[in-house]
């Protein structure tokens, strides 16, 4: 029997055996193909392998996620062949009818393997992918469609897609594969690929197109997930150069073909969704600062978003409709992470639209609508709701769900940063709990399996807020286990962030009670010489350049301002304390990121639980304080930077204070005066006594009239 004959006996044979799932039949089987390729000639070698390529099937039911099957040299064998063919073919080399089909097969093979990685292969399945001359023969071969369009016009460009597929599945979620250096060149060269005009020339084509051929394929789709999944120490970095190079025609396209979204087909849907995908990175993780033109561009897209969810709240959706509601909210989601962004989503009114979205559609849809809602509603907005523990539930559902399941981390994280904005509502804290959340969130902040930044430490901020519910505290007091844990993470954490955490929580559950019972309650009337400070600035991070600001003009007027510069790694718990015993006036620097801190809040609660004196200072423009941070600054004055301008606000800042001062003397003054003369009794303080004419009732109500001042601006 000649070697081809065998070599196609044993395809048959391995058929019957993947059903059957007998792995050592599969192995007797593959030793004989390796001992026949070895003995013929190259050709023939390749319709060898095209056969063996497709006789190999794969799927969850038979035995290719074993490690010892994949690693067979049989697959070496076929990884080779494809590279040599691959070269061939990028070196204009004219190639066979065999070649060109064992092209192709081959690389769906590998893709269809890329798509059944487990923990049991993987290492096997790395070794066979993120190899040396594969990846430079691809990085070659992108260079040349970056830089030229070659192949573009190509069918046998589904072979690179199907290959960059496999190695895009393999890495997938897997960061130490994401940040090997091999793959550092191809990744780049992707990004090329997505940011030449070749790509964006396709993409102007949509509207006009019913399917994608194998070029528009690759470019749309296979390259754009490849950066969408990609999680490594560049994200960032790429993510920015993607966005230079693509926000401005695109949004330029958006603007323009956005009132015919009606016409728009699933292929129209799927590129916008792929191209966002690709452009927007934000959140904690990520501190650049975007430009003016970046910004303008964002809210343009954020105005086409909301004006296609607004057309569709009233209207009849189909499914076309209802997979373009959950582009745009997902989309817009990822916008509020970005401050400024978010601003701008909340002055656009959104929640009525979204509260009558929100029971269309899917689960996944739902969910974008309740994470844009935890966003951007106000105290105001819950109290309108008229289930407002429906979010609770969903939220507490959720994360019962992904907790678990290694795969949806991502849906984790985005879970836990959600739970931090909400819960800055009471309300909403108050049903999380409820809901019994509490177990879950300790889990995310204590198990190891968890990663210290991205999990542990935002659950042990929403953690440190829900310790402001009066039960939620207790309930954690109660739970010596989890203290005894914070203590060690106190010491051993190597995270900042974490141990940052950490301390609130001790501190709230520990120590606040202790240090406020201990603390002389200083007395409006304390003299300024008796303070360490004049003035202490709570702030949030998000806020820190008008901080920055505004404390180097108050330093050079020789005020003596305590400023945590190293707000995000810096003070303890101890100095925050410290410093407000020690400053007359605690200036209160109020914004939306101010009011979700769990710190900020840990800073106002003090002071006011201390009777200090505070100022409110407004960072943002048109922000008005609600909820617990509206309630610690009632009835006070504040000073609107924004409004005023710098300058002005600064004036009326300074000359409050001065003007404070003063009064704190003259009332010290006429104090110690009343002490002095006897002939002043007590009944003189009284509401009847203050209406009299005579010279100490002039007196008292003088004094009562700059107490008002002094408690309304401070």
């Amino acid at each position: 029997m000649s070697g081809s004959s065998i070599i196609d006996q044993q395809c048959l044979i391995i058929k019957e055996h993947e059903i059957s799932c007998n792995i050592e039949q599969l192995k007797k089987c593959f030793d004989t193909i390796v001992s026949e390729l070895n003995k013929i000639k190259f050709p023939i070698n390749i319709k060898a392998i095209q056969k063996i390529s497709t006789s190999i099937t794969i799927d969850d039911t038979n035995p290719y996620n074993q490690s010892d099957i994949v690693n067979h040299p049989l697959f070496i064998i076929i990884r080779d062949c494809f590279i040599n063919i691959l070269h061939q073919w990028r070196t204009d080399q004219r190639l066979e009818q065999s070649s060109r089909t064992a092209f192709s097969e081959v690389a769906v093979m590998f893709a269809i393997i890329g798509d059944y990685v487990t923990d049991i292969n993987v290492n096997v399945v790395k070794q066979l992918l993120i190899y040396k001359p594969l990846i430079d023969e691809l990085n070659e071969c992108l260079m040349e469609i970056a830089t030229h369009g070659k192949y573009l016009q190509d069918f046998q460009i589904d072979a690179v897609d199907f290959m960059i597929r496999a190695i895009h599945r393999l890495s997938r979620r897997r960061l130490e594969i994401q940040n090997d250096a091999l793959l550092g060149p191809l990744l780049d060269v992707i990004v090329k690929c997505v940011c030449s005009p070749f790509f964006f020339n396709i993409f102007m084509q949509i509207t006009e197109l019913k399917d994608l051929n194998e070029a528009q394929t690759f470019l749309l789709n296979t390259c754009t997930d490849y950066i969408a999944w990609y999680e490594g120490n560049r994200r960032h970095a790429i993510y920015s150069v993607i966005r230079t190079a693509l926000l401005k025609p695109f949004t330029q396209w958006f603007q323009s073909h956005v009132a015919t979204f009606q016409q728009w087909n699933e292929l129209t849907n799927n590129a916008i969704d792929k191209q966002c995908a690709i452009m927007f990175d934000f959140g904690f993780e990520n501190d650049e600062m975007l430009s003016s033109d970046t910004c303008d561009d964002c809210k343009k897209l954020i105005d086409g978003f909301i004006f296609i969810l607004s057309s569709l709240s009233n209207s009849t959706t189909n499914t076309s409709s209802i997979d373009l509601i959950g582009i745009c909210m997902f989309h817009l989601y990822a916008m509020t992470l970005e401050q400024n962004l978010l601003d701008y989503i909340k002055s656009r009114q959104l929640s009525a639209i979204l509260l009558k979205l929100i029971d269309i559609g899917n689960e996944e849809m739902q969910f974008n609508a309740y994470r844009i809602l935890a966003s951007i509603m106000t105290e105001q907005d819950i109290k309108m709701l008229a289930n407002p523990s429906k979010i609770a539930n969903v939220f507490f559902t959720f994360l019962v769900e992904v907790i678990d399941n290694s795969r949806k981390i991502r849906r984790l994280r985005n879970l836990l940063r959600c739970l931090k904005s909400l819960v800055q509502h009471d309300q909403i804290k108050e049903d999380l709990i409820k809901e019994g959340i509490l177990p879950q969130l300790i889990r995310c902040a204590t198990e190891i399996k968890f990663d210290p930044l991205k999990e542990q430490q935002p659950a042990l901020e929403i953690l440190l807020a829900m310790t402001f519910n009066s039960a939620a505290a207790t309930s954690l007091k109660q739970n010596s286990q989890f203290i005894s844990h914070l203590k060690t993470l106190l010491i051993s954490s190597p995270e900042q962030g974490v141990r940052r955490a950490v301390e609130g929580l001790i501190w709230k559950l520990e120590k606040e009670d202790t240090a406020t019972a201990n603390s002389a309650i200083k007395s409006t009337t304390q003299s300024a010489i008796s303070y360490k400070y004049d003035i202490m600035l709570s702030y949030s991070h998000s806020d820190k350049d008008l901080c920055y600001r505004l404390h180097d003009r108050l330093t050079n007027d020789h005020f003596r301002v305590w400023l945590d510069r190293e707000q995000m790694h810096g003070a303890t718990m101890v100095a925050m304390a410290d410093a407000i015993e020690n400053s007359q006036f605690v200036l209160i620097c109020m914004s939306d990121a101010y009011k979700q801190s769990a710190y900020c809040q840990s800073e106002a609660h003090y002071a006011y639980e201390r009777r200090c004196h505070l100022i409110p200072i407004i960072m943002k423009p048109n922000y008005r304080p609600d909820g617990w941070l509206g309630f610690t600054v009632s009835g006070k004055i504040y000073v609107d930077f924004p409004k005023l301008g710098f300058d002005q606000a600064y004036l009326k800042l300074k000359n409050g204070i001065n003007q404070q001062r003063k009064n704190f003397q003259q009332l010290t003054k006429n104090q110690d005066q009343l002490r002095s003369d006897p002939s002043i009794t007590e009944t003189h303080l009284t509401p009847i006594e203050m209406t009299s004419n005579n010279s100490d009732g002039q007196l008292s109500i003088k004094m009562c009239v700059m107490f008002l001042q002094i408690v309304c601006f401070c």
